[in-house]
């Protein structure tokens, strides 16, 4: 691409950025974690009560939601529209995987 030499002015903004980015994903992942957390919650007790797994209206409207604060933010609404689309299918699968355990303990008592 280039022929001549970086400088190294390039090179350490260049691992700044990096450092600084790779702090964010930690905390990304921090956050993911803390949010799984809750769904487990909200998956056993809906398990516990009968409630069905997903709830698609209160997914369409967190998305809704989200999309609009994405726009506020400046970053593409399809970023957002996909994280969350798929945060979404784990947590149902997670809340089905749960209804069923909680089933399966029920029949067997």
């Amino acid at each position: 691409m280039n022929p001549q030499p970086l400088p190294q002015s390039f090179s350490d903004s260049l691992l700044e950025q990096r450092r600084e980015l790779d702090a964010i994903d930690a905390h990304l992942v921090s956050l993911l974690g803390a949010r799984f957390a809750v769904t487990r919650r909200i998956g056993a007790l809906k398990a516990r009560h009968g409630v069905e797994a997903a709830d698609p209206a209160r997914e369409q409207a967190q998305l809704e939601r989200l999309l609009a604060l994405s726009a506020d933010l400046d970053l593409p609404t399809e970023v957002t529209r996909a994280v969350f689309e798929t945060l979404f299918g784990f947590v149902r699968a997670n809340h089905l995987a749960q209804a069923s355990s909680t089933q399966e303990r029920g029949a067997g008592e």
